[in-house]
């Protein structure tokens, strides 16, 4: 473990969870990160370790932490309610050992879709979707259309090699609304990895950063003429 880490333990829906907590290099916090694994991995995920370290030198708190369905090498639940409650038991606990501070929460693969259903419910202010699966489901249509009812500032990459995504889907129906930006990561598979099983934590980390500290001096998300990268269009923060 990081020396900087802090090992915390704290109540989740079935039972105790472990988390790591890392402090702000100096300073009073400017917000909480909450992050979130995916279904095959744990809170060490490269990317959310990375963005852990790089959350600590701009500024804020950060905790990542296991789904009970992890630490019992076990399967998630129906419809990942379980997680979702897990998920909402860690926002609770970062939120009072932050003083109250904005949290933001970071869900990769299974733990985006948690973060969806915790933001849509007004359990925190912010929310970055690293990796998210989208085929056109109803079910999860609709839960990226609550995002833009209740207005809350997104972050959202996909790959554009992933297999698991409707990139030309998920454009038309994120584009027209104002509070998410996409970014779509050249070459990089559903879990944002290169060809050859890199992460590609160089291409997802800085713009993360630079969203956070805008998020964090009040800059608004704007829609602004798109440039293109390879073809895609973006909508970029200011």
């Amino acid at each position: 473990m990081d020396p900087r880490d802090e090992a915390v333990t704290f109540d989740g829906f079935t039972g105790p969870l472990l988390g790591l907590l890392r402090r702000p290099d100096e300073g009073a916090p400017k917000g909480i990160l909450v992050l979130a694994h995916g279904r095959n991995a744990d809170r060490n995920e490269p990317l959310l370790v990375a963005l852990a370290g790089r959350s600590a030198v701009a500024g804020f708190v950060s905790l990542r932490f296991n789904f009970a369905f992890q630490e019992a090498n076990a399967e998630p639940s129906a419809g990942h309610e379980d997680e979702i409650a897990d998920l909402r038991a860690a926002i609770a606990y970062g939120r009072q050992t932050a003083g109250g501070a904005v949290v933001t929460v970071v869900g990769r693969g299974l733990g985006a879709w948690a973060t969806v259903a915790c933001v849509t419910d007004e359990d925190a202010e912010n929310a970055i979707l690293l990796g998210l699966a989208y085929t056109g489901q109803p079910e999860r249509r609709m839960a990226l259309e609550r995002l833009a009812e209740f207005e809350i500032p997104t972050l959202i990459f996909i790959g554009s090699a992933s297999d698991r995504v409707d990139v030309p889907g998920l454009k038309a129906l994120v584009d027209p609304m104002p509070f998410i930006q996409l970014e779509i990561i050249e070459g990089a598979d559903h879990r944002l990895k290169d060809p050859a099983g890199r992460t590609m934590t160089e291409h997802v980390i800085p713009k993360c950063e630079a969203w956070l500290r805008a998020r964090s001096a009040g800059l608004p998300v704007t829609s602004f003429p798109t440039r293109t990268t390879s073809g895609i269009s973006l909508r970029f923060l200011i």
